[in-house]
């Protein structure tokens, strides 16, 4: 299935369930995407929806780098949300030098947030 939707956390449950069914997913399941850069989970219809974050580019007002933990166990489903510092001046020095757009490292430090 090719989803060219942005899957944002504001989605209606409506959506949800919609991806939920267009992907065969069925309560107690996990549902995995990314491509917002910003991390959240979701339970609609007993199918969790989880988001994962950014590693190199979020868009949460966050900085560090960001990934999620799944555990699905006896117990359930646990997800946690983890934020790594790097070296962000010298990523923001690398893409001055390079072809990027030199917004792309202000981009980088304010973690996506509009500077002020």
């Amino acid at each position: 299935m090719l989803n060219t939707f942005y899957w944002t956390e504001d989605r209606d449950d409506a959506f949800c369930l919609k991806m939920a069914e267009r992907l065969g997913a069925r309560p107690g399941d996990v549902v995995a995407f990314g491509h917002t850069h910003k991390p959240w989970i979701r339970e609609v219809g007993g199918v969790q929806f989880l988001n994962t974050g950014s590693v190199g580019r979020p868009k949460d007002g966050d900085p560090r780098a960001g990934y999620a933990r799944l555990a699905v166990d006896d117990a359930g489903i646990s997800v946690a949300f983890t934020r790594v510092d790097y070296d962000l001046p010298a990523a923001m020095h690398a893409i001055r030098r390079s072809k990027l757009p030199d917004e792309f490292a202000t981009y980088l430090e304010t973690g996506g947030a509009t500077p002020k």
